[in-house]
């Protein structure tokens, strides 16, 4: 039976029916287009080992759970490695029905209860949060310091603006450009000020379950409290941890919208008009967390009978129904701006390195996923990339900033606030 936060021995049957088809390194045979770009996980590209992939993690957790295995260092940092991108979960998924992601999920926690776990940048984050109530240690006051004057708020209004950390704090940038387009399509909306707490997004996938899940309460209260019937986001981790974390805990009372579904709808209202657009070729970054892992999470109690028939039917999240199509439609609307391709996008996107706490713990690594990525993006004839997530943004400009000539990097609200003569 399926609980908010399942245990691992709850997974069992998942790491006991992996056999080894090695379908969560790579991409579906029909995706692929020669051997470049033909693996979806990062760690089992960067390492080689089975160890370092969905299949070995399963292994890892089931030989954990039997005692065949124990802690060391290694192990955790091996599990600490792991992005937490979902890809070997969906790839999985194409084959048969298992919670590869879930159980990858559980294990962590399951180290974290252990005592193991997880690595010390991360319980520096969950210290963060808790005094500070954000990822950064930075002054709670200063959150919504991006703010300016000339943006106009609607206190009453229920539809709120929910900045997230790293956009209030890395890249107010995008806060405003989003503050903007609202205002410049005529939407009412609110921000909650102090009331806005981390979504507990980054405390959830390193395994810190009951950290993520304080945050998550209170921002679930000062929702409710405001009245809030629509939450917009302009953070991929951010939509990401509503959609499929905050349903765990109670059942979402409001509507979450990602800012790239609100301009194609403020689009085909008529609202707005993207009337400017620099002559430029670019390629679009699907975040895992808008696309494969942004399906809302819808709870299970069931029972698994012979032949693994579950009773009653399960509701697979599956990939498919990620935030895809809003994002490349708003640009496509831009004068003189076109899109390509890569060969890993939607649900079968590759990672940019930044995900599961791994650009904190392991730098270097993190870095060479995002540069595996820009290769990619090159390898269009694009001479931009352009995605809707700060920690995308925070990867790219890494790996933009240890490679010569590296293609620029654009956030999707920056590329609409110049198309309105922002």
């Amino acid at each position: 039976m399926e609980k908010p936060f399942p245990s691992l021995e709850s997974l069992r049957r998942t790491m006991e029916s992996c056999n080894h088809c090695g379908q969560c390194k790579w991409l579906l045979g029909p995706k692929t287009r020669g051997h470049d770009f033909s693996e979806i996980c990062p760690i089992h590209q960067r390492y080689g080992f089975d160890a370092y992939s969905g299949q070995g993690l399963l292994n890892i957790a089931q030989e954990l759970l039997e005692g065949e295995l124990q802690y060391e260092d290694g192990l955790v940092e091996l599990l600490y490695r792991c992005t937490t991108c979902g890809a070997c979960d969906i790839n999985c998924k194409s084959i048969r029905d298992m919670e590869v992601l879930e159980t990858i999920l559980a294990l962590r926690a399951k180290v974290v209860a252990d005592g193991w776990g997880p690595m010390p940048c991360h319980r520096e984050q969950a210290r963060a949060v808790a005094e500070h109530h954000n990822i950064y240690g930075r002054d709670h006051a200063e959150r919504f310091a991006w703010l300016e004057s000339s943006q106009s708020l609607a206190p009453e209004s229920g539809v709120a603006y929910f900045a997230g950390c790293a956009a209030a704090y890395h890249y107010p940038g995008i806060a405003r450009d989003t503050a903007k387009i609202l205002n410049a399509g005529g939407v009412e909306f609110s921000v909650l000020h102090a009331e806005e707490y981390c979504c507990g997004g980054p405390l959830w996938r390193t395994g810190q379950w009951e950290e993520a899940r304080k945050v998550a309460e209170h921002n679930l209260a000062a929702l409710e409290k405001r009245g809030i019937t629509t939450v917009i986001t302009s953070c991929a981790e951010c939509f990401g941890t509503f959609r499929g974390f905050y349903p765990r805990i109670s059942p979402l009372r409001f509507e979450v919208l990602h800012i790239t579904e609100v301009v194609r709808q403020l689009l085909a209202q008529g609202r707005l008009a993207l009337r400017h657009g620099p002559r430029r070729k670019v390629t679009y970054h699907d975040p895992c967390l808008l696309g494969r892992l942004s399906e809302p999470y819808i709870p299970w109690n069931g029972e698994v009978k012979s032949f693994g028939r579950l009773d009653p039917p399960k509701e697979w999240r599956r990939g498919a129904g990620g935030v895809y199509d809003a994002p490349r439609e708003v640009l496509r609307a831009i004068p003189g701006l076109e899109i390509v391709e890569m060969i890993r996008n939607e649900e079968n996107s590759y990672c940019c390195g930044a995900g599961g706490g791994v650009a904190d713990a392991f730098p270097e690594f993190s870095q060479w996923t995002s540069n595996e990525r820009r290769r990619e993006a090159e390898s269009t004839g694009a001479s931009a990339i352009v995605s809707c997530c700060p920690f995308c943004q925070g990867a790219f400009e890494r790996a933009r900033g240890a490679a010569d000539g590296a293609m620029d990097y654009f956030d999707f609200t920056r590329v609409i606030a110049e198309a309105l003569g922002e």
